[in-house]
């Protein structure tokens, strides 16, 4: 045994030799390599899948609010104005406004909950209009005091769904205002939720112009509002993070007080991203289980191989070969074995993932470095659990060795 190829053709003739016992051997590496590649090509899609439809949901939202404890200042409608355009990438801003109010429908008196905000608060969910429109920001800075509508909301109090244009009374806290209806959305999950948590006295959502809103309740809006929150794309968080601090903190000059507190909303993605890579990373453990197992066996077989080829060994022996040729040998057959049983059990594995993907409408997304991680690990298998096999078939005693029937 001169060259590294002849050791390779030799354990390849040997494998062709014994194709059952071969397959045998392989079987464990292939289902092993099978689930756990099956498992994390799952995993990825999954998580891709969630985070879609988190992003559909709606904008990245950062809220930025004022410790009372240590400033008594407001944000003005002018700052507001000036903190937005001094964010770079970002949607928009919308100060935090609500009411509650209580309304006379056709189907019964109901409670109103009313979102005050800017135009931005539509970035606030996935808004599908059914109706009209969201409203403006000229509405915004006009004053005016326009409402959107749920689908739901739109029914209980009108009847019927297509109300735009038509008018009612809100009763906020004893102060009457009348707003008129721009535009009713589809119902969304908090729409729903609220009408089943009220039970027989049911709550309606409603979105409307900050400044329309406090003029109903009578807010001094340059005294009141003391957080908003931003809207931005996922991808610009990390730099409006860095940014909006200081910019909130200059334009109110309270640089050096510590009191604008920041938070990122995003703290939801992060943590279902979390939670999805320790359940994918459970499963994934449990599976390569199975790859343990399937390297034992590969031990095992290797070991009847050597007790088999005994005579064999010796012959070699006695002819010359040297103790590092047969453990090279052995060393190279187990590998083979293991790199072929991960090739297959990598076609195997994509090929379930794909259907499952498909079946659960996943996404089906298979990383390069996944693979490739997947055939070394296959391989380093042969390697690892052929070492005692392939020593215990290079230190035979020739004499010995060739006594053996």
């Amino acid at each position: 045994m001169g060259t590294f190829g002849e050791y390779i053709k030799s354990a390849v003739s040997s494998i062709r030799t014994n194709k059952g016992r071969s397959f045998l051997t392989m079987l464990g590496i292939i289902i092993g390599i099978a689930a756990v590649l099956t498992v994390l090509i799952i995993g990825d899609g999954m998580k891709a899948t969630v985070n879609s439809e988190m992003d559909s949901i709606g904008a990245t939202t950062i809220s930025i609010s004022l410790d009372t404890t240590k400033t008594d200042k407001t944000i003005t409608r002018q700052q507001l104005r000036e903190i937005e355009s001094n964010i770079p990438n970002i949607y928009g801003i919308s100060p935090s406004m609500s009411g509650w109010g209580t309304v006379n429908g056709r189907k019964g008196t109901a409670d109103l909950y009313i979102t005050g905000g800017s135009e931005s608060l539509v970035e606030q969910g996935s808004v599908k209009m059914l109706h009209g429109r969201y409203f403006s920001k000229s509405d915004v800075e006009d004053d005016k005091k326009v409402i959107v509508l749920s689908q739901t909301s739109a029914n209980y109090i009108f009847g019927y769904e297509e109300v735009v244009g038509e008018t009612f009374e809100v009763d906020c806290y004893g102060l009457t205002g009348e707003f008129t209806v721009v535009g009713v959305r589809e119902d969304n999950t908090m729409d729903k939720a609220y009408a089943m948590y009220g039970g027989d006295n049911i709550i309606l959502m409603a979105e409307a112009p900050f400044t329309g809103l406090g003029d109903v309740m009578e807010y001094d809006l340059d005294d009141f509002i003391n957080s908003f929150t931003i809207y931005l794309d996922s991808e610009n968080k990390d730099e409006v993070l860095s940014k909006a601090r200081s910019v909130v903190e200059n334009i109110l000059g309270l640089r050096g007080e510590n009191a604008v507190k920041v938070s990122a909303g995003s703290g939801f993605d992060q943590t279902t991203e979390t939670i999805l890579n320790i359940i994918t990373s459970v499963i994934a453990i449990i599976a390569a289980i199975s790859l343990l197992v399937g390297g034992i066996g590969v031990m095992n077989i290797m070991t009847v191989s050597v007790t088999e080829r005994t005579r064999e060994i010796g012959i070699r022996k006695s002819l010359g070969a040297r103790t590092s040729s047969i453990l090279t040998q052995f060393l190279a057959e187990a590998a083979i074995l293991t790199f072929t049983g991960g090739l297959i059990g990598m076609a195997l594995g994509m090929t379930i993932s794909f259907i499952i993907c498909k079946v659960v409408d996943f996404s089906f997304i298979v990383k390069p470095e996944l693979v490739v991680l997947v055939v070394a690990i296959s391989t380093g298998i042969g390697l690892f659990f052929g070492i005692y096999p392939a020593k215990r078939a290079a230190k035979l005693d020739p004499i010995e060795a060739l006594r053996t029937e």
